[in-house]
Formats: structure tokens, sequence, C-alpha cells
């Protein structure tokens, strides 16, 4: 691993990173900031448009598929649109096969190489934008493209940057989830839009993974298994082992998925993975989210995988470190949230949750679907103690 690589993901050097960020963006934020905020944005502010950009130029896994949602509204709601996205490297792979003109990508390198941010930046204000999007207001660099692409006009929330905007979107009040941003914007545009993660797989990646999984095993997983965090969410070796000896002993057929950061940890949970587990090697980032579609429910303290999940409609089993993160959770119907759960207390969950979901197509022949809907989501309440 390279020098660089390992302090990027040292802990005390990201701690410290996130210290510095936010210092700052608080001293840019105070001589940027001005008074007026722009017009709100309405249905017309998509008249006359036909280029749109969208900026998220965050690394994170989670956000670039949060912000995607966005795509879809537009493309779905005006189908006569060009819309290019402006990603990272890291995660512009997660773009593929959605409706997109154009799918930019920001660099890490770029802060060192500052020649070939300027190269960007002449690319996008080369495709005369009508209007460009900024889906996150907490991001100074998306800023700055923004403001490099040169759009005819621009539009971003209505905070700390509003008067550098044209037109800006409101968050109503107690509208806190990080899900509920896309919709919001999509909807002051005057466009249906789903609050939740987007995220196509094509049949032939599936056909792959669907493969790859048998020549693991013979018989399908009932779960998998992310052992992987970011900071706070990252949960000790002894932990995994527990919860590999707890899901033995409930006789669950599960894949452990290893993130990079914790591939020191690979030998001992394969020694610890007993009859029925298996741990699936490294993959690139789209064959980890074809590996997803063929799980029945996903376990995992991390957010990108956690919304990689709900993007692609897999159950999660979410483990929380601290309730703040609430705010990052899927919340559908089969999604679970436990915070600081034992291993015996998610296995018991997962129990819960086949015996909800054996009830819901019981209750389906004998209830309505808003009956059934109802107790399917009373049920799940005493396992969610971040509630």
């Amino acid at each position: 691993m390279f020098l660089l690589t390992r302090l990027r993901r040292h802990t005390a050097m990201r701690q410290l990173g996130k210290r510095l960020e936010k210092l700052a963006k608080a001293w840019l934020y105070r001589r940027l900031a001005a008074s007026a905020a722009g017009a709100a944005a309405t249905p017309a502010t998509l008249e006359d448009v036909q280029r749109v950009l969208l900026v998220r130029p965050n690394f994170r896994i989670g956000n670039a598929l949060i912000s995607a949602r966005l795509i879809h509204a537009l493309a779905e709601g005006r189908p006569d649109l060009e819309i290019d996205y402006l990603a990272t490297d890291t995660t512009v792979s997660l773009f593929a096969g959605m409706p997109l003109t154009h799918c930019h990508a920001l660099g890490r390198d770029m802060l060192v190489r500052p020649w070939k941010l300027v190269a960007l930046w002449r690319t996008l204000r080369r495709r005369r934008y009508d209007l460009a999007i900024q889906v996150a207001d907490t991001s100074l660099t998306g800023r700055l493209c923004l403001m490099a692409a040169g759009a005819r006009r621009t539009m971003g929330a209505d905070s700390r940057l509003a008067g550098l905007y044209d037109h800006v979107y409101r968050v109503p009040p107690g509208q806190r989830h990080v899900y509920d941003v896309a919709a919001v914007i999509a909807r002051a545009l005057g466009l249906d839009c789903e609050a939740r993660p987007w995220m196509t797989v094509s049949d032939a990646e599936q056909a792959r993974a669907r493969v790859g999984l048998q020549q693991l095993a013979d018989k399908p997983f009932d779960i998998g298994v992310f052992v992987g965090g970011h900071l706070n969410k990252r949960l000790p070796l002894y932990f995994w082992l527990a919860l590999c000896d707890a899901l033995n002993d409930r006789g669950l057929r599960f894949l452990l998925l290893i993130g990079p950061e914790e591939a020191a940890m690979r030998p001992d949970l394969e020694a610890r993975s007993g009859g029925h587990g298996c741990l699936a090697s490294t993959m690139p980032l789209r064959d980890f989210a074809a590996t997803l579609t063929q799980l029945p429910r996903l376990i995992t303290p991390d957010t990108g995988p956690m919304h990689m999940a709900a993007a692609l409609g897999v159950p999660v089993t979410a483990v929380l470190n601290t309730s703040i993160s609430r705010k990052f959770t899927p919340r559908g119907r089969a999604d679970q949230v436990l915070l600081s759960p034992s291993p015996a207390e998610i296995v018991a969950a997962l129990d819960y949750a086949t015996l909800c979901l054996s009830a819901s197509h019981h209750i389906a022949f004998t209830h309505t679907r808003h009956d059934a809907a109802e107790l399917s989501r009373k049920a799940v309440l005493p396992f969610n103690p971040a509630t």
C-alpha cells in the first residue's frame, strides 16, 4: 500500500482532516456568504432548459448514490434534457447505465495537479449548460466547479451560500434525512422523485455475480455481512468473530464482504467463518454491487454499502454505534436499524424479520395491502432501538 494511502486511511489523520476541513469551510463561508438569496426554484426554472449539469463531486459511495436519484427524476420528468453529472474518479463507475450524456470526474490528484482541474473546468464550460444544480450545499469544491462551468443559471440550497445562486431550493422543516434532499430539489422543479438512493446494475453483471457466488457455495446465501466502516462506524475484530459464531450457531448461510481497510482481518475471519460462512474475494465496485443484488439482506455498519443496498432494493440491517447516524440509515419497510447491538441481538433481529416477512405474505391473502403494511411496520419497531 502506498504511503499516502496509509496516511489517508489512518483514523487520526482522518479525524484531523475533518477538523481542518470544518475550520476552512467556516472561514470561507463567512467570506463568500451574500445577504440576498436567489429566487425560489419552481417548475418554471426548467423552462427553456435543454442541458443540465448536476454537481456532486463527493468521494463517498453513499453520497453519490443518494444524489443519483435526481438523475432518474430529471430523465423521467423531462426526457428531452441532456443531463451531465460531475462525480469523482472513485465514484464515476457507479453511474454506468444511467441516462447521462456525460459523466465528468473530479480526481483526488487535481489539488496537487491543478492543470488537470483547469482542464476539467474548460470541459465543463464548453458544454454551455443552461442550468447547473449543486445537489448538496456542503461542498466548496462543488461550488467552485459550479462557478467554473459558467452555466446560464445556477441552483443550490437556501443556506449559507444562497446569495451565490440564481435559484434556491428550500428543505422543509423536519426533513432532515439525507434521502430527502434529492426529492426536495426535484419537487421544487415540479418533478416526481422517490426519496431513496438509485443505482442500475445490468442483467449481464447480475449473471456474472450469480456465477461467482455459485463457485463459492452450492446453495444460496441467507445473508451478506459487510465488514468495514469509516471512523466511528468501525467495529473491532472480536465483534465480527462473535457474529460469525452466532450466524453459524443459527444455521444461517452468510457471505463475508471485507472492506479495503479491514484486509488485515481476513485470515482471522476466514478461520472463523465455520461451516455456513464464506469469504468473498476483493472485487471492483460494480461487481460488488451486482453481488449485493443476489443477497436477501445485508448487515453493515458502513453507510456506503448501506446506501448501495438501499439503491438496489436489498433490505438492510444497519448496525449503528451512535444514534446520530440514524439520519443516514435506509428506511424501507424491510430495513432494520440496530443501535450498538450484540451479535446475538443481530441474529434475533434477523429471525424476527423472517417472521414478519412470512406474516406479510399470509396477510396479503386475508387483509388489505394497507393493513398488511401497517402490521409489518409495527412488527419491526421493537428491533429499532435508534427510534
